[in-house]
């Protein structure tokens, strides 16, 4: 396993705290990196997808935005295995797995969608589908008080993931 010490190594290493007790056994920690990849591969399509879904709007930046934030992780494991001597690609194209071919050609043909897209929206300066012609503010109407509701929801349900992590890792650390 080849391993550096440079500052992105040693980041990673702190970021990832492979040693931590939280991986649990052999088994468990086999399955929390299959939950992490399993998320990770849900995210790149969901980033892809509202890609590929904004730039068919018009807009420019978000797909951009959406892009890079999607080619980002995929483009940090490729780096963090190749660090430690994996190389995923080759390992990819030497299994000879149609799965990976599939992915592969699923993912780039998202890509150019999102790409012929934006091209369409540059060269005619009109969005490939006409977005809807509503707005939403806040209070105006049933969608606003939705959209209201929305908001005030994801903090609240955010600042209770945040409570209920602290309670539960009290918890835990009170039975040791």
């Amino acid at each position: 396993m080849t391993q550096r010490n440079g500052v992105f190594d040693r980041l990673s290493d702190r970021v990832m705290n492979l040693d931590s007790p939280a991986y649990g056994d052999e088994r468990e920690r086999t399955v929390s990196m299959e939950a992490s990849s399993f998320g990770l591969t849900i995210g790149l399509y969901a980033g892809l997808a509202g890609a590929v879904v904004s730039a068919a709007f018009g807009l420019i930046l978000l797909p951009t935005v959406l892009l890079a934030l999607t080619i980002l992780p995929a483009a940090a494991a490729q780096w963090y295995a190749r660090r430690r001597g994996v190389h995923l690609n080759a390992l990819a194209e030497e299994s000879g797995a149609k799965s990976t071919l599939i992915t592969m050609v699923a993912v780039c043909s998202l890509i150019a969608l999102a790409f012929a897209a934006m091209t369409y929206t540059v060269f005619t300066s009109q969005p490939l589908l006409p977005l809807p012609s509503f707005t939403v503010t806040p209070g105006d109407g049933l969608l606003g008080g939705a959209a209201q509701g929305a908001v005030v929801g994801g903090m609240v349900g955010a600042v209770a993931g945040i409570i209920g992590s602290i309670l539960s890792y009290r918890k835990a650390h009170r039975r040791k």
